[in-house]
């Protein structure tokens, strides 16, 4: 699966792409869990669960014919839940046994919202197009509160963001296999 995203992103061939993935073997992108008790609630989980929705995002835009090039389909779908990097940790009781039903914690040290920061972090490196950081910003759709308020511009900016958002929410229910779907 690491290998699989790591080609992926370097097949963008963008710049400053190198340096990005770097950054992301250094990183826990590729043992982290994708949330502390639901989907793909596990070691592995966020590349696993970014890999899914590239999946998903790659068929509607074929699909619906979306008109996303591939490395914006790769960027916008393997780059959301930057967010999540270095954020989690295992959920240890104080008798000192592993939580059953939280299994992680999530600490995030640099609070700049889930969309936001994504596109912060991934900006450090290489530049996104409008649509990229609008589908990364607002991919969360309804679970974010300020979507409301920006729904109307970011549909006439960005049309793909319905399967943006589905993609994910997909991704989560049916294909991150975990046993804990929402």
């Amino acid at each position: 699966m690491g290998h699989r995203i790591r080609r992926l992103l370097l097949s963008t061939q963008r710049k400053g792409i190198t340096d990005f993935v770097s950054w992301l073997e250094k990183s826990d992108f590729f043992i982290a869990p994708a949330s502390t008790r639901f989907h793909c609630c596990k070691p592995g989980g966020l590349a696993e669960h970014s890999l899914n929705v590239y999946k998903l995002l790659r068929e509607k835009n074929r699909r619906f014919r979306l008109g996303l090039k591939e490395e914006s389909i790769i960027i916008s779908s393997l780059l959301h839940d930057l967010c999540k990097i270095d954020c989690y940790s295992e959920n240890i009781l104080k008798n000192g046994e592993r939580s059953e039903t939280k299994l992680y914690n999530f600490d995030d040290e640099l609070p700049l919202g889930h969309g936001s920061k994504s596109v912060y972090l991934a900006s450090q490196f290489i530049r996104l197009s409008t649509t990229e950081a609008l589908l990364i910003r607002w991919h969360m759709g309804g679970f974010d509160y300020e979507y409301k308020m920006n729904a109307d511009s970011v549909r006439k900016l960005a049309p793909q963001i319905t399967a943006m958002q589905c993609s994910d929410m997909e991704a989560s229910a049916y294909l991150d296999d975990d046993g804990h779907n929402i």
